[in-house]
């Protein structure tokens, strides 16, 4: 059975290499930041310690006693329950998908902690080196990688006939794919609102579209995001 010195190195690794990662989450205003990763990391740091201790502690117990010691019933548990915490995280809307990175880091924290607490320190290292190369050094690749960029557009138009198709086509005239296109009629105004969700391979909506949306004397109220 480890020592407690050993204990605490091990519990000590976690703590570092958990707070590696939570300074990276923290800096981006995360809401799982500093502290919440070095308590992933320290907590299955200690979870593995126990495991580990177990067979060590109760090692007096008879072949034909119905308790049983696992070494990865604990590991296993770690697993499992860290996506409870991770799914926290994530925040869906109606337009985004956020904290899907913050997960992964929290996942990835509770690794470390596992790792370091079976002593594995080296692995512990490189596990924290890559986690740390991805957030950092990968954040700068990805910018250079080709996207596609999802816009929602609101309008609130005057109803003619030939309105929406009018609409439909000067959207894909500009090169831009449409996912969605919802809309209810007020009868009663003679009023249309569309919600359109499209895909574009830039960042913002190009400026003749935009132009055409904000001056067409059928459109009253053209919002995006």
């Amino acid at each position: 059975m480890p020592s407690f010195e050993a204990t605490v190195y091990r519990l000590l690794v976690a703590f570092f290499c958990g707070a590696l990662i939570g300074v990276e989450r923290e800096r981006h205003g995360r809401p799982a930041g500093l502290r919440t990763h070095i308590l992933v990391a320290v907590g299955s740091a200690a979870f593995t310690i126990v495991s580990i201790q177990l067979p060590y502690t109760y090692h007096t117990w008879h072949s034909d006693t119905i308790l049983r010691a696992d070494l990865a019933r604990i590991a296993a548990q770690i697993v499992s329950g860290i996506g409870f915490l991770g799914a926290g995280a994530i925040i869906q809307t109606r337009k985004f998908v956020t904290g899907l990175t913050t997960a992964a880091c929290l996942w990835i924290a509770a690794a470390i902690g596992m790792t370091a607490g079976i002593g594995n320190f080296p692995l512990a290292g490189v596990v924290t080196g890559l986690s740390l190369a991805s957030l950092y050094l990968m954040k700068a690749f990805e910018q250079l990688i080709p996207r596609d960029h999802y816009h929602h557009l609101t309008l609130k138009c005057h109803f003619r006939p030939e309105l929406l198709q009018s609409l439909e086509k000067s959207i894909r005239d500009h090169g831009i794919k449409i996912i969605s296109f919802n809309f209810v009629h007020d009868k009663a105004t003679n009023l249309l609102t569309a919600d359109i969700t499209i895909r574009n391979k830039k960042p913002r909506l190009p400026d003749e579209l935009l132009h055409y949306l904000l001056h067409d004397p059928d459109i009253i109220t053209t919002t995006w995001a």
